[in-house]
């Protein structure tokens, strides 16, 4: 399988801000808690707590389309 560049940049920021949180899963979740907060504080970004009841797309196998 080929490699993909854009998926090897992706990884590679992965790994950078894994770094520099110290690779713990606590500064990880702050990190990216504070991300959110202020994308949401910006307005620019539309954001969905849960989604909506009954509109999910699975379909039961037994469920005629």
């Amino acid at each position: 399988m080929k490699r993909d560049p854009l998926v090897d940049e992706v990884r590679e920021t992965r790994r950078e801000i894994s770094r520099e949180c110290k690779h713990d899963l606590w500064r990880l979740y702050a990190r990216y808690d504070r991300v959110q907060r202020r994308m949401k504080a910006k307005g620019t970004r539309r954001f969905v707590s849960q989604p909506p009841l009954g509109r999910t797309r699975e379909v039961s196998a037994l469920t005629p389309e």
